[in-house]
Formats: C-alpha cells, structure tokens, sequence
C-alpha cells in the first residue's frame, strides 16, 4: 500500500497524556470521544502492512506523518477517511496482537477503500502474511491520550477553563516530565521520575502516566473506581500497575487485579518494563525504577501511602512471597 509522503514532523513524542473534563465522584477525568466510523460497524475486510518496507508497503511514513521506519510497535490501521476520521480511535476485533487496546486512524492508502482497513504489524512479513485477509468488526473509540502506544499523536486541546491546579491536568509532555541520558529513569527531589531518553515511546508513555499518580494515595477500602480512562482518587497496586500500562498503550481500560496480572502480556522480564504480581501484591518496573505501593525499594517520595517511585525496583522479591515475572511484547 501507498503511504503518505508527508514527513515526519515529531522526532520526539508530541504529547504523553491528555486528560480533560472534571468527575467530581471520581476526583478524575474522562478522556474525549472520538469521531464515529461511518458504514456500520459490521464485516470489514482487515489486511496487514508494515516492514520491511518498500514498494507497495510504502516508506514507512504515515499520512498523518508518524515515522514508523524503525518497526517499533504501535497499534495503528490505514483507513479510507471517507469511513474512519484520520487521527481518531477505533477498536478492531479480531487483530493480530489479541489486544482489546485502540488502534490510531493513522494512515491512508490506495488500496485502502471503503470497509477496508489496513493493520500495521512491526513484527515483519512473515507475521503480516500469516494474518492474511480477515474480517473484523470495526467501531469507534475514546481517544486514550497516552494510552496509545505511538509515536507523535497530536495532543488533544484542553477544554477551556482547564488549569493545571484543577483536577484534570491539561497535559503531560516529555519536556514537563524531563528526559534524562541514556535507558535508566531517574527519581528526582519530589519523586517524579525522568524518562531516559533511549526509551521507547510507550516506556516515556509509562513514566508520564505514574508522574499522574505518584502523590494519590492507597484507597481506604481498597478498591477500584471504574475505568482506567478517569484518573481515580487513589490507586492500590493492581489498579496503579493497570493505570501504567493502560497509559503506555499495553492494555485496555479494565483494571486487573494482582491476581490477574500474574497473567498478564509474555512471561518473564522484559526489556523495558515488567510487571512482578502474586495473589496478593503488584508492582510495575519501568526502565530500571519501580512504581510501587508497599515500603519496599526506599523511601515513598512524597510520603504517603499510594503509589511511588521506588529506585530499586526489585526490593520487594525479598518479602518472603513468590511473583511471577510477566512483560508486554516487544518490551
């Protein structure tokens, strides 16, 4: 398929996290909705591009000018925008990933034409010829902010009123959150957490979403508050853990339990980020720091009883409990 030739306009990640529109219950705020997809939710047809690429592939830049070049993971899908509205949201069920996370309305193609979509796969040709041609159920999506696990999704404009001291923050950037040298994140003084700047999008996606929450404390009763697309009161572990992820792109916005995490993405380590989880506890590893609620790993920066960045990430594999390791792919 033909990509745009427009080039690549974000070398470094537009916007980690948009969040608007104050929740009074919850203390959080709702994502905005995404544009409709038009014809009907029924059969599309779903094919399958990405590297290498080349000819009918394209060159890797998109219509909405991602730089895809690299084959770095990304839930995207070239669309006719008669149909779909370049640069919104849409679920597609089945795809190749197993996610129930949103694919970004991204591209566009000559081949791509009415109840068409087009599902971009990094993994390589021999994953894109294995899906082949299928039919999927296509229909719309809120718009994640950082849920989106891309690179360069335009920000979202803050409704009118918003303010930073308000409930809902009008946004998260990789210059607000501040990037540091190299593949290991940094605890500063107030205990945010700097993104190295080696990372890729969906970890400095990661990062961003637990400078969100690292100052919400651990819920009394502990539980969780709906969907992962408000920012909740306060966070216990599985439901920090899933707000982490859910933010960086690697998961919907249902909140898993500790024990459900135990299940979570691949088995063992990952590159980037790991999840640790057992029947009672979880905690989620991100370039090299921890995002934790239990004392383990130093000090909790600022004090408080919710999740916090913890430098070093594995101190709690000593509490005399077994966890099981698990990591989303390609991470």
């Amino acid at each position: 398929m033909a990509l745009g030739l427009l080039a690549s306009v974000f070398a470094l990640l537009a916007v980690l996290a948009v969040v608007v529109g104050a929740d009074q219950q919850l203390g959080g705020c709702t994502l905005p909705a995404s544009a409709g997809v038009s014809g009907g939710s029924g059969s599309w047809l779903a094919t399958a591009y990405g590297p290498p690429w080349g000819g009918i592939e394209g060159d890797g830049i998109t219509a909405t000018g991602l730089n895809l070049t690299a084959g770095q993971p990304a839930l995207e899908v070239a669309v006719d925008p008669r149909l779909i509205s370049l640069g919104s949201y849409v679920h597609v069920q089945p795809n190749p990933f197993g996610t129930t996370g949103v694919f970004y309305a991204g591209d566009t193609g000559g081949a791509i034409t009415g109840k068409h979509i087009d599902i971009y796969d990094w993994r390589g040709r021999a994953s894109q010829d294995a899906w082949g041609q299928r039919a999927v159920t296509v229909t719309p999506a809120p718009s994640p902010g950082a849920g989106n696990l891309l690179r360069g999704v335009a920000p979202i404009p803050p409704s009118a009123g918003d303010s930073e001291d308000s409930s809902c923050l009008a946004g998260v950037d990789d210059g607000s959150i501040g990037l540091t040298p190299g593949q290991t994140a940094r605890i500063q003084s107030d205990g945010s957490a700097t993104a190295p700047e080696e990372a890729p999008a969906a970890v400095k996606r990661a990062i961003a979403a637990g400078n969100l929450i690292h100052k919400r404390p651990y819920p009394e009763p502990d539980t969780h508050y709906g969907t992962l697309a408000k920012l909740w009161p306060a966070y216990d572990c599985s439901g920090a853990t899933s707000f982490v992820l859910y933010a960086a792109g690697l998961m919907g916005a249902e909140a898993l339990d500790s024990t459900g995490l135990e299940s979570y993405g691949q088995p063992g380590p990952g590159r980037w980020i790991t999840v640790y989880a057992n029947s009672a506890h979880a905690w989620i590893v991100t370039a090299g720091i921890a995002l934790d609620t239990a004392d383990y790993g130093g000090p909790a920066i600022p004090a408080g009883s919710g999740p916090r960045w913890r430098s070093e990430p594995l101190a709690n594999l000593a509490d005399g409990t077994s966890y099981v390791a698990r990591h989303p792919p390609g991470l």
